[in-house]
């Protein structure tokens, strides 16, 4: 399972530690002759990783480093992989968690899946992975033209904003009401005085969305929204539009209505049947707090013997002003990936090395769904092995072969070639 790749049109792959030599960002196949945005990319990075009274103390330079396609200042169209060095990792702060499942964390998951787990930090399940998302999105925001991504902080911990005076706020925290500032600064040294963390509340809306984004059935502009924002780590639920309203109301209530040839309202965050109807994208992002926190928790050891910890590494309070730039670049790559694939529909994009490239990308679609196949069968074969079952099942195949054929047909695909592609299928399996 590809799980480090995100992107259908654009390939990207991250890879990378929170203690390792390095967080990295792969993209199989770049558009060539593009100025590489140096600049660019390293106010990206400092965004990121900006520093406050509630935020780790973790100091890293992120200086990006180029491995392969880029040459004078431009792309070359061959694999483009950068990294950033880790220069500031302290593993001693976690070798006494080294055998410990923390309360939180995805030790315990991980090491159920896995059998191992990097305790050093969380491992990939860090959020210093995010790093190579950043710069996945400022390598592909081209494309967002004069879209704008505007991120506000609706509530910290209890503490919810009042009137905005301004869309985000001059703040960290984007948080929009100047007046309850200063208690919110108190309220979190509070919380960092007690060893505890604070999670929150994020409202995303972007402008200026092209109708037409998004497929239905299965690649819905929102669901494939959902999953960018679910794939950080701290992200625990996601509200469109009018969000939990939407369930008291009825539908009276909640339709967007059409007046003087436009829509009157937006209750449904400018996406409907999962395709974007050129109103603004509007969700709100849950946000689970930092589960390293000081106050001492029951965990458990590999043994299973009960043992209470006090994390004692460089920890955030309140880690929403690093999540926000993250939040953002995973919708730039969500967008941009459905832009891509809307100019292609449209045929904006008809030339031959566009239609070359998005043929590629299906080709290697299909490799890795053989290769899938293939470790299915193998698990197949030694669970017969293991059962004493026959290994060959001729009625199975002649099924699969009469399925395959008849969803042929339905595709308007020529059902004779279809099943000759299958046997092959079954062949590639075998090996």
């Amino acid at each position: 399972m590809r799980s480090n790749r995100f992107s259908q049109q654009f390939g990207i792959s991250t890879f990378g530690e929170s203690h390792g030599p390095a967080i990295g960002l792969l993209i199989d196949s770049p558009p060539p002759n593009l100025d590489f945005p140096s600049d660019e990319l390293a106010a990206a990075l400092r965004q990121r990783s900006q520093r406050g009274d509630f935020s780790t103390p973790r100091q890293e330079p992120d200086q990006l480093e180029i491995l392969s396609g880029v040459f004078e200042g431009k792309t070359t169209g061959m694999p483009l992989c950068v990294i950033v060095r880790n220069c500031d990792a302290k593993s001693a702060d976690y070798a006494a968690l080294k055998d410990i499942f923390r309360p939180g964390h995805a030790d315990y998951s991980w090491f159920q899946k896995y059998q191992i787990f990097d305790y050093r930090g969380g491992g990939r399940a860090s959020g210093r992975e995010s790093l190579a998302r950043v710069i996945a999105a400022d390598l592909s925001k081209n494309l967002l033209q004069d879209i704008k991504i505007e991120i506000t902080s609706t509530q910290i911990g209890e503490m919810k904003a009042g009137a905005a005076a301004s869309p985000a706020g001059d703040n960290p925290f984007h948080w929009p009401d100047p007046d309850s500032y200063p208690d919110l600064i108190k309220y979190l040294d509070e919380i960092k005085d007690s060893g505890d963390s604070l999670g929150g509340i994020l409202q995303v809306r972007a402008s200026n969305i092209p109708a037409g984004l998004g497929d239905p059935i299965y690649e819905k502009l929102s669901a494939n929204i959902a999953k960018a924002m679910f794939s950080i780590g701290t992200v625990r639920g996601i509200l469109f539009g009018d969000g939990l309203d939407l369930a008291h109301r009825p539908g009276s209530q909640c339709n967007d209505q059409f007046e003087d040839g436009k829509l009157a309202s937006n209750h449904h965050g400018g996406i409907v049947g999962g395709v974007s109807n050129g109103q603004d994208l509007v969700f709100e992002l849950i946000i689970r707090p930092i589960s390293s926190i000081s106050i001492p928790q029951e965990g458990m050891d590999k043994a299973g013997n009960p043992r209470q910890i006090s994390i004692q590494g460089r920890h955030d309070v309140c880690h929403l002003p690093r999540l926000i730039p993250v939040v953002e670049a995973m919708l730039q790559i969500c967008l941009a990936d459905a832009i891509q694939y809307q100019r292609l529909v449209l045929g904006l994009d008809a030339d031959l090395p566009s239609f070359r490239e998005s043929l590629d990308k299906v080709d290697e679609e299909l490799l890795t769904l053989l290769w899938r196949r293939r470790e299915i069968v193998r698990q197949v074969k030694q669970y017969k092995l293991q059962n004493d079952l026959p290994p060959k099942d001729p009625s199975r195949e002649r099924e699969i072969l009469s399925k395959a054929a008849k969803l042929a047909q339905e595709m308007d695909l020529p059902p004779e070639l279809v099943q000759d592609i299958i046997k092959l299928n079954l062949r590639i399996s075998d090996t």
